[in-house]
């Protein structure tokens, strides 16, 4: 265990004699802090959080502070890390709340860069990356290998899938399918991630199924409301539950019914839209 003189390490915490913990840095309260991982200088880890192995915080990130919430009442809530995840400058990671599972969770080889905020409670799943100055709202759920680029809004409670690249500058309002590129303000799928899913292994002859999924749900439809788009789309769907297109067709299915804003959009397609739809009336006013 390399622990710097000028650190200050709460004696509740559990650090793993390889993990490395540089000058400046304050660790306070049950933190856990796995083999290998880094605590550059001038880093600050609160409360119940655990760091995984070989992951890297950078200098002024904070992990495991108060949410920025008005419900917030002390609980003793949790903040999880990874393993192999890089934490870049002034990163803030707010732990979770009573309102949304007590949680805030990090998946493994995650890169957060320079100055974005993951809010309370939300959820990334592994191998996402989240560009400088981005900010995520509570609640927020990120897919496997997605992408959110440069100075983006992502607004709470939003869902983005798998393999999903959300283009710089954008204002996420509503739920972004897996698969996709978005963009925009709000954000809304414009293509395929043709690129991420090559690199995930997936094979021509899936990209292109995904292709005329997306044509035919967004562009082909007509009047058609997106759920009866999704419904007779579902009788020529692949059986395998793991092809891309069933996985696709399976995640707006899903969120039709159970997104809390209502952001998958049901109503009639107009040019260059996305997913998304007015607010139910009573959660307008809220």
């Amino acid at each position: 265990m390399a622990i710097h003189p000028l650190a200050v390490v709460d004696s509740q915490a559990t650090v793993h004699p390889d993990a490395t913990i540089g000058p400046f840095c304050c660790v306070q309260g049950h933190v856990t802090i796995g083999q290998g991982a880094e605590l550059r200088n001038h880093v600050t880890v609160y409360g119940r959080s655990t760091i995984g192995a070989r992951t890297i915080l950078f200098p002024g990130c904070v992990i495991g502070s108060d949410p920025q919430d008005l419900k917030f009442r002390g609980e003793d809530s949790e903040t999880v890390i990874g393993s192999d995840c890089r934490i870049h400058e002034f990163v803030t990671v707010s732990k979770g709340t009573a309102g949304g599972g007590m949680k805030t969770i990090i998946g493994d080889a995650t890169l957060v860069m320079a100055y974005a905020h993951i809010a309370h409670d939300c959820i990334l799943a592994d191998h996402v990356v989240i560009g400088n100055n981005s900010q995520l709202a509570g609640h927020v759920k990120v897919g496997r290998k997605a992408v959110i680029s440069g100075m983006i809004g992502v607004h709470h409670f939003a869902s983005i899938g798998e393999l999903s690249f959300v283009g710089a500058m954008s204002g996420v309002r509503f739920d972004i399918p897996p698969f996709m590129i978005a963009e925009g303000n709000p954000a809304e799928p414009r293509n395929i991630n043709q690129v991420g899913m090559r690199r995930d292994g997936w094979s021509e002859e899936h990209i292109r199924a995904v292709k005329d999924a997306f044509r035919v749900l967004y562009h082909d439809r007509g009047n058609k409301a997106l759920s009866q788009a999704v419904a007779d789309f579902r009788a020529t769907m692949p059986t395998d539950a793991t092809h891309p297109v069933n996985r696709l067709v399976t995640w707006i299915s899903d969120h039709l019914e159970t997104s809390v804003r209502g952001r998958v959009q049901e109503a009639t397609r107009q040019p260059a839209a996305g997913l998304r739809t007015s607010l139910p009336a009573a959660q307008a006013q809220a």
